[in-house]
């Protein structure tokens, strides 16, 4: 007689071109738009190896694919949590877990206090572009602090590893193996020697700054934070050119977008009190987040956090956009602030866009109803003053 395995499939998309990927002797379809992250496919084909954890926790993944394969396995008996550090990850975690109907038993982080999840068994996916070597640090030194259950499973697929990171995982973990799959590293071991919970290390760093005629502030920002230990310098030419050129009205709104640790928000806030200015502050970086609201708690004002990707707030609502734009080859976040400024602003309203390269961003803002006023050279940066039509 002869018995058929079923199949089991994770969809992460219903596009028609979808790539399907086969796993565990070809009993496990992952159904992806352009198929699976190495990292999250080497560790997927790593789980039948593993004993089941009763709370495992994945770090660094982008679809939560690993977290579905490991409930098909039966794992989690005690909760399974997906954890990011990034808004719109966050969200698309969301979606595949709805899209799975893999709600329950399931929890979706996004905080900087790694240490607070609990979990035997952590899998962590490491890839080129995520985050900074110093808070792949932070997050190791919290899963091996002394809190941690005894003989807690750490296994990583990773891009590259940091000698630092190497050296400080060996240190804290016993059952060490290390091998090269392809162009992966894989990582594992087991939790031997805690870190003491008094000894872990603060990773947090304060810097001042300060906009001519007025006195220094100090900020904080935590590691993984756009400019972390520095004041970004187009940050502070886009700040420098709205104080001198913009007239506030007694309690304008403004959105300080893709704010990192609020350095510009909260520089304008600060030299202007009189102006009752209220300022949202938003971005799509947890390490962003917690910053800001660090700063504001150290520097006070009408103020409101917004965790997002998505270009949040009330639509014709605002005075002034402030937009210091990533920029990664191409002008794809840059329109996306623009846009999201065309739809926030008010009639008049300012948008306030700091760059190297002008022409395009000047491209952009015409294509999407604003008059430039003005480009004021700052800095090395180009500070483009418009106004929506």
């Amino acid at each position: 007689m002869c018995y058929t395995v079923p199949m089991l499939t994770i969809s992460l998309t219903r596009h028609p071109h979808a790539r399907k990927e086969l796993f565990w002797g070809r009993t496990l379809r992952v159904v992806s738009r352009s198929g699976l992250n190495p990292t999250e496919a080497a560790l997927l084909a790593l789980l039948p190896t593993l004993p089941p954890a009763d709370q495992p926790l994945f770090l660094g993944g982008r679809t939560g694919a690993l977290a579905l394969a490991a409930r098909l396995r039966g794992w989690g008996g005690g909760g399974l949590t997906v954890h990011t550090f990034d808004a719109h990850t966050e969200g698309i975690l969301r979606r595949n877990l709805i899209a799975n109907d893999a709600t329950n038993g399931f929890a979706v982080s996004t905080t900087l206090d790694v240490a607070a999840l609990d979990c035997d068994a952590a899998f962590w996916q490491m890839t080129k572009g995520d985050g900074t070597a110093e808070r792949d640090l932070f997050v190791l030194e919290q899963l091996v602090f002394d809190l941690a259950p005894q003989g807690r499973r750490i296994v990583i697929a990773a891009d590259a590893l940091n000698p630092t990171f190497l050296a400080r995982f060996r240190k804290a973990c016993d059952r060490v193996s290390l091998r090269r799959e392809g162009a992966l590293t894989l990582l594992s071991g087991v939790v031997a020697r805690p870190l003491p919970h008094d000894a872990l290390p603060d990773h947090r760093a304060t810097f001042e700054v300060s906009l001519k005629g007025h006195a220094p502030i100090a900020l904080t920002t935590w590691p993984g934070c756009f400019c972390h230990r520095r004041a970004d310098m187009g940050g502070l030419a886009l700040a420098e050119v709205v104080a001198e050129q913009v007239a506030f009205d007694p309690g304008d709104r403004v959105m300080d977008l893709g704010c990192g640790c609020g350095m510009v928000g909260i520089l304008l806030a600060t030299a202007f009190p009189e102006k009752g200015l209220r300022v949202d502050y938003q971005d799509s970086d947890a390490s962003a987040r917690d910053s800001v609201e660090d700063n504001l708690r150290r520097h006070p004002h009408a103020a409101r956090v917004l965790f997002s990707a998505e270009g949040q707030g009330e639509a014709g609502a605002y005075d002034l956009l402030l937009a210091n734009p990533p920029y990664f080859g191409d002008w794809r976040i840059a329109e996306f602030f623009i846009q999201t400024a065309a739809r926030l602003l008010k009639a008049g309203g300012l948008i306030a866009f700091v760059t190297k390269r002008p022409a395009k961003p000047q491209e952009l803002l015409e294509a999407n109803g604003f008059a430039l006023l003005n480009t004021f050279p700052r800095r090395g940066y180009a500070v483009l003053l418009a106004a929506r039509r």
